[in-house]
């Protein structure tokens, strides 16, 4: 899919520039892999966004004490919380943070990037809380948490409340747990629609009875009587 590949495009050139790369390098790098002038002219108006952003960063690490920087971190967990190898045949639950700062104060700030379209008012807590769930058990000396998205287009990042390691242990592991059973008896009873706000931001929304079931309202025709 087109956004999907502009998506990973914008995220590679993020991770290049966060690990050094020069701004202009990154973004000639990746342009050229994208297979049409549409999607190189899409990923361009996105490009614009990224030196603001960095500059943003470059701003915040003077102002905090950052211990550690993770970009394009992979953690993997066992059934039991237990961390282990991102590829390992036991691993239960794996995720790839976009961004993270460890800080001095023992806080832990993860950011996720987004490149598609800003919902107001849409929750942001529920994109990260798996990650969350990562975090904690890999950086067990963590005593909050700070979960962000990155508006790209928007030039913006929004940020939830704290989270305290209790939060994690007593309500988003159960959450998660729930959802992976969930995604588990949806394999084996097959795919299923679960329509809620995030069809707004999906591919196959235009191909989704219950998408549209949900964005749409019906219209009845009736015939003139006359």
């Amino acid at each position: 899919m087109p956004e999907a590949r502009i998506g990973k495009a914008v995220h590679k050139v993020l991770e290049l520039v966060l690990m050094g790369t020069p701004l202009d390098e990154a973004l000639t790098t990746v342009r050229a892999e994208l297979p049409t002038d549409s999607e190189q002219r899409r990923f361009d108006h996105l490009g614009t966004a990224i030196p603001s952003f960095v500059a943003r960063v470059g701003q915040f690490r003077r102002r905090r004490r950052v211990a550690r920087q993770l970009v394009e971190y992979s953690l993997a967990v066992r059934e039991d919380l237990s961390v282990t190898q991102f590829y390992s045949g036991d691993a239960y639950y794996r995720g790839v943070l976009d961004l993270g700062y460890l800080f001095e104060d023992d806080a832990l700030a993860l950011l996720d990037h987004k490149t598609g379209v800003r919902l107001p008012g849409s929750s942001i807590v529920d994109q990260l809380e798996g990650y969350g769930v990562l975090a904690a058990a890999a950086f067990r000396h963590v005593k909050t948490f700070w979960f962000g998205i990155h508006w790209i287009a928007e030039r913006a990042v929004e940020w939830s409340a704290p989270v305290k390691p209790s939060v994690v242990l007593d309500r988003l592991v159960p959450d998660l747990l729930d959802n992976i059973e969930a995604a588990a008896l949806a394999v084996s009873d097959g795919p299923r629609p679960n329509p809620g706000p995030y069809c707004d931001r999906c591919s196959y929304r235009d191909r989704c009875p219950a998408s549209k079931e949900l964005r749409y309202e019906p219209v009845e025709y009736y015939e003139d009587d006359e």
